[in-house]
């Protein structure tokens, strides 16, 4: 993960809105979208869902097919999420790593891609931690302003 960067923009009532941009090799994107696809699937597998599990299983849908769309071609990329899509990204990627370790044992498709996201998360704690502290200090100074 290199290239990243944080766009505050503000929305029209003035609120600050928060886009997280960085770039992934190709390798990387394919992982994730793997990743991301079996966190969405375990996470909701012979569950009955409610109206929130719903929404969420639709923002990994959503996630899942952009990434999967963005690694298709093979190439690196650059990533743009909003911020609630991006904690998504990290949220999975950590939650697929837990499940490998609870696991104790990987598949061949799964020991490849390990290092992999192993690699993004602790990147993508500082920068979610950093966009973070962007929108929320952006909006304690929008009052006083």
């Amino acid at each position: 993960m290199v290239n990243e960067e944080i766009r505050t923009l503000h929305d029209a009532d003035g609120n600050p809105v928060c886009n997280v941009s960085f770039d992934l090799s190709a390798a990387q994107l394919a992982a994730a979208a793997r990743a991301v696809e079996a966190v969405r699937i375990a996470r909701h597998r012979h569950q009955e869902l409610s109206t929130d599990d719903v929404l969420a299983l639709r923002e990994l849908t959503g996630l899942s097919d952009e990434l999967h769309r963005l690694a298709e071609p093979g190439a690196n990329a650059t990533v743009v999420l909003p911020l609630a899509r991006f904690v998504a990204l990290h949220d999975a990627l950590a939650e697929w790593l837990h499940a490998m370790r609870e696991q104790g044992w990987m598949r061949e498709e799964d020991e490849a891609i390990h290092p992999l996201i192993g690699a993004l998360v602790d990147p993508m704690a500082s920068l979610r931690a950093d966009a973070l502290h962007a929108v929320l200090g952006a909006g304690a100074e929008a009052p006083g302003a």
